[in-house]
Formats: structure tokens, sequence, C-alpha cells
């Protein structure tokens, strides 16, 4: 039979209904205790997936479940490895049913077990189950019995609250603090009398387990709109003769209580200047469901010491309406550092069109540098919009010198066409720190697409004074474009723009940068210039060169200079270059190593060589016979 046939026929049997119930009909899930229960870590995966699969598939199928659920029940009535007793109650935690109660209730009497047996049993309602962890708390001990504990209070089991009463009065600490904390998940009215009760006690060894407990009693009543227990429970934990994080804690669930929110309630901690409570009080503003909250405190924000209006800033912004958004406004001109920081972090996040004009004007009228900063990245970061960008492009051309320039570089994030345009009209401005501005904003951004033409700015610009300051923003411009072709092509086309020697200069230095051979070409156009200036300029460009593309023309320039000072120059680029290939030596290598060495002229020569060359020795490469 050829083997187009075999392939016809496969196809056609893998197509077949019988072959496709042969190929996803399940596992006899008994067929996979044996080897499960042999299973260790290290082994073959195989049973593991094959049941994981079968559970998967079981859920939502009460009688593929019942199956399933036997064999697992059966690994852990088997002389099953630990792993394989961990798998089956992991799984269990997700098939299991009442029927796989007594087994895992078996694993509680052991510490080894107990844990995992809790973790099968998980939070799914069902008596038996708390029964089982109510029955284990007098047969078992240590840690065993901590985790029943604690899983009796997860599951909130309201039967469990006298068991749990006598065990908080326990004279063992751990087990008396685990009793109080699962209490506290229970969180029935019950449990809350138990833990009044113990409040009154006051057991030193266990008032911040009680407090704790109290707390979580109190956030879940709240949760269960029992708000009056849970406010008597924070009026009492309110009381100053309880922990600071106590009080606080209280405080922030009490405002839960209240029918207005807490408005009145942080007001009051606000006006009473209580040092502990108003942090929290002015934190918890934030959060404040009153629709008319941030009015309120808004008409406050004043009168604050500075450390408040800050956090009261901050609470403000996270409410993100417009009366924060205008009492935040408000706040850039205080006559307090912190407050103003505060207010321009807050814009940042919260401000929009109409926070444009006031942080561009505070931006020019800021004198620190930190603030400097932060209402740059506030205004770097409005959202996009023609409004926003008018707003800024407005206070930008009203203002002159250093407050431009500072405006100029807050734009640099918002490469919009409106802003892209109203910064290149900036670059051959009469106004040097502006047009240094704006050349480094236009730098940062440059692309492929952008590049070219301001290359072409660069090649003609009419103030030389700047080009020290600029220049090497614009070397950068050059090199983050990773096309090569186009950055050279780009570099190309300005040279024949630049009319002046300085110009000229200018656009030469950044072939370099460009670093194809047909910049290298145009370099060495400038290194025979007849105009020395330029000769000059392009030695030293030549001497920048990136790699071993320059190294013949380079290496005429050691051996046969016009002048020392360019032999000079190309002896340490030509130095630099080996030692930048010692990482990769041939026999090219060692003979350009040998070259250099026959063009010394003195010992410093050599020390230069030298010094390079013993990169190349801890290399395997032979460098004998070089001197």
């Amino acid at each position: 039979m050829n083997t187009r046939i075999v392939l016809t026929l496969a196809l056609a049997l893998s197509c077949s209904p019988a072959f496709a119930r042969a190929q996803t009909a399940p596992a006899d899930p008994s067929s996979l205790v044996a080897p499960l229960a042999r299973w260790e870590s290290g082994q073959g995966r195989e049973p593991i997936h094959e049941m994981e699969r079968l559970v998967r598939e079981a859920v939502g199928d009460k009688r593929r479940a019942s199956r399933v659920e036997a064999a697992l029940i059966q690994l852990l009535a088997s002389d099953a490895t630990p792993e394989a007793r961990r798998f089956a109650c992991q799984q269990l935690a997700v098939i299991g049913s009442d029927a796989s109660v007594p087994a895992l209730a078996a694993l509680l009497n052991d510490p080894e077990t107990a844990g995992l047996a809790c973790l099968a049993f998980g939070n799914r309602p069902s008596a038996k189950i708390n029964a089982a962890l109510r029955s284990a708390l007098d047969t078992t001990s240590g840690r065993a019995r901590l985790q029943i504990i604690s899983t009796l209070g997860h599951r909130r089991d309201v039967k469990a609250v006298k068991a749990l009463t006598r065990l908080a009065h326990d004279t063992d600490i751990p087990l008396a603090q685990a009793a109080i904390r699962a209490l506290g998940e229970t969180a029935s009215p019950a449990a809350a009398r138990v833990l009044a009760d113990l409040r009154r006690e006051s057991r030193p060894e266990l008032a911040v387990a009680v407090a704790d407990a109290s707390l979580r009693c109190a956030d879940r009543f709240i949760a269960n709109r029992k708000t009056r227990e849970a406010a008597a429970i924070c009026d009492e934990l309110l009381a100053r003769a309880q922990p600071d994080e106590v009080r606080r804690g209280a405080f922030l669930l009490r405002l839960r209580c209240d029918a207005d929110g807490g408005v009145a309630r942080i007001l009051d901690a606000i006006h009473r200047d209580d040092a502990l409570l108003k942090p929290p009080a002015i934190a918890a503003v934030g959060s404040l469901p009153s629709k008319t909250a941030s009015e309120h405190f808004a008409r406050l924000l004043p009168a604050l010491a500075p450390e408040d209006q800050a956090n009261l800033i901050q609470s403000l912004a996270a409410r993100a309406d417009e009366p924060a958004r205008t009492a935040i406004v408000s706040a850039l001109k205080s006559s307090a550092l912190n407050v103003r920081l505060a207010a321009a972090d807050a814009l940042g996040q919260i401000g929009n069109a109409t926070t444009a004009k006031p942080l561009a004007r505070a931006l020019l009228a800021a004198k620190d540098a930190d603030e400097i900063r932060a209402l740059t990245a506030a205004i770097g970061n409005l959202p996009a919009g023609r409004e926003t960008d008018a707003a800024l492009l407005a206070e930008m051309q009203s203002a002159r010198g250093e407050a431009r320039a500072r405006l100029i570089t807050a734009l640099a994030p918002r490469r919009t066409p409106e802003v892209h345009g109203a910064v290149f009209a900036e670059l051959h401005s009469r106004d040097e720190l502006a047009a240094i501005a704006a050349w480094r904003v236009l730098a940062r951004a440059a692309d492929r697409t952008t590049l070219p033409e301001l290359l072409r700015r660069y090649a003609t610009l009419p103030n030389a004074e700047i080009r020290s300051d600029i220049e090497a923003a614009v070397e950068q411009a050059v090199s983050a474009v990773e096309d090569v072709a186009a950055r050279s092509k780009a570099v190309r086309d300005a040279l024949p723009l630049a009319k002046t020697v300085g110009d000229r200069c200018a656009v030469l230095s950044l072939l370099p940068a460009a670093g194809d051979t047909a910049a290298l070409a145009a370099l060495l156009e400038g290194v025979s210039s007849a105009e020395v200036p330029v000769r000059d300029c392009s030695v030293y460009a030549l001497s920048q060169w990136p790699d071993l593309a320059a190294w013949d023309a380079m290496y005429r320039l050691y051996r046969e200079p016009a002048h020392e000072a360019h032999r000079t120059l190309m002896l340490r680029s030509l130095v630099r270059l080996l030692g930048e290939a010692n990482a990769k030596p041939d026999a090219q290598l060692i003979a350009r190593y040998r070259d250099l060495v026959a063009g010394a002229r003195d010992a410093a020569d050599l020390k230069q060589i030298l010094g390079a060359l013993g990169g190349a020795a801890q290399h395997p490469v032979r460098v004998q016979g070089l001197v």
C-alpha cells in the first residue's frame, strides 16, 4: 500500500465519529488510583494530568463528578504518598461533596494532613463539614487544631461560637488568639457579644487579638448593613485607652456607619486638630460617597496648615470632580512650596483643558527646581486635546527667555501637529533660550520622518552661538533613528545646504553617528578638503568613527599626517578601535597591532599601543613577536 493511500485512510479514520468518540472517551477514574497512590515529585505527570482532565470535565456533571470523587476518596484511604494525598485534596476542593467529608475528616487528626483537609473543605456551604470540623476540635491539638479553628472562622459557622468561646479563654495564648480571630470572622451577634465580654476582661496578652477581631466583626456587620451594631463596636474602640492603630481603624469603620458617609465626623476631627485621627480623616475624604464632599472640603482647604493642605489635595485628587479640581488649581498660588508641589502632582493626575493655563502660568512663575519639574510633568500629563494645546501655546507665545524655554520643554510629550509646528517655529528664534529648548525637545522626539527637516534647519542655523548647546542633542537624534540608511541620507542631504564653514563642520560631525559606508565616503571628502577648518573638523569627526570600517583612512593619517596633531588624534582612535576588537582576536587584528607598532615614533606611542595589546593577550591568540 503506497504512502498516499495510507495517509488518505488515516485522515478518513480520524474524521469518523467512532474515532472521535474513542479519542475523547473518559478514562475510568478508579484505574488512576494505583498509579497516583505511588506518585512522587519528579516522576512523570501523566496520571496527574489525566485526573485533572477528568475533574475539569466532571464539573457541572453530577454523575461523572460522583465517579471522580469516589476515586479521589479511594486515593485518600489508600497507602498513598504525601504528594498524592495533597493532590487528591486539591481536586476535592474543586468537585468535592458531602460524600467525601468522612474521608477528609479522618485527615484532621494528623498535623501533617489537617491543613490539606481544611483546603479541600474550602468555603462551600455544608452542615456536615461544619459538624466534622467542630467534632475535631475536641480530638486534635497543636497545629492541626489551630488550622481547624481558622477554617471554622472563615466558614463563619455560628454553631462553633460556643466552642470558640471556650477556647478563647484557654490559657494557651496562641490557641486563644486563634479562637478570638475566628470569632471576629464569624461576626454573628453571639460572636459579637463574646468579643464585647473579652474587651471588658482586658487580658493584656490578648488585647491586640481582641481588638483586631472586633474590628473585623464590625467590618462584617457593615457589609451586612448592620451599621448600628458596627457603630457600637467602633465607638467603644475609639476610646483613648485603645492603641493608636486600633483607634484609627475604628475611626475609619465608624465613618461608614454614618448616614452622611462620614463628612461631619471628618470635619470634626479636622477642626479639633486631633493629631491621631486628623491624618486618616483627611485621607478618607477621597472615598467619601457624598457628591457634595468636594465642595465642603474645598472651602476648608485654605484654612488648614500647609502639611494638612498637601494631604487634603491628595484626597481631593482622588475624587477627581470639578469642585476638587478648582480647589487644587487655587492651591497653585499658595505661599507654601509643599502645597504647590502637591497641587502640581494632583493636576498631573486629574488635570484637563481648564487647568492648562493655570499650570502654564505657575510654571512661568516658578523659582524652585522641584516645583519646575513637578509642573513640567503635570503639563506633559494633561489629556490630549486641541483646547489644551491652544491654551499652552498661547502662554508660550506670551513668555520670553527662561520662562518661554520652560514651557517649550514642558510641551515635549505633547506630539500633536499643532504643538510640533509651533515648537519647530522656535528653532530659529532670536530668543536663544527658547531656541535651545526647542532644539532639545525636537531632537528627543525625532524619527526617520522628522529628522531630515530637523537637520536641514541645523545646516542653516542663523545663530551659531547656540550650536554648542544643541549639538549633543542633535547627534543623539541621529543615533536614535534605527534605520541606518535613512539617518545617513538625512545627514548627507543636509551637507549641501551648509554654506558657512561652521555649518559644514557641524553637519560633518554628525556623520559618525550615521555610521554607514556612504556617510564615511562623505566624511573622507571633507578630510580631503582644501579648506583647512573643514579638513580639521573632518579629521576630528573621522577619529570618532564607531567601527573598523574607517581603519584604512585613519591609518593613512597616522603614517602620513598633514599635522602632528592629526597623527596624535588618529593613534588614539586606532588604539581605541583595536581595544574594542580584542574580544574577538584574529590574524587581522594582530597584523593591525604590528602596523601600529611599526609606525610608533617614541616610547609614548608604544605605551598606548601596548596598553591595548594587553587586552588582546587575555584571549587565546598568539601575540608574540610584535615588538
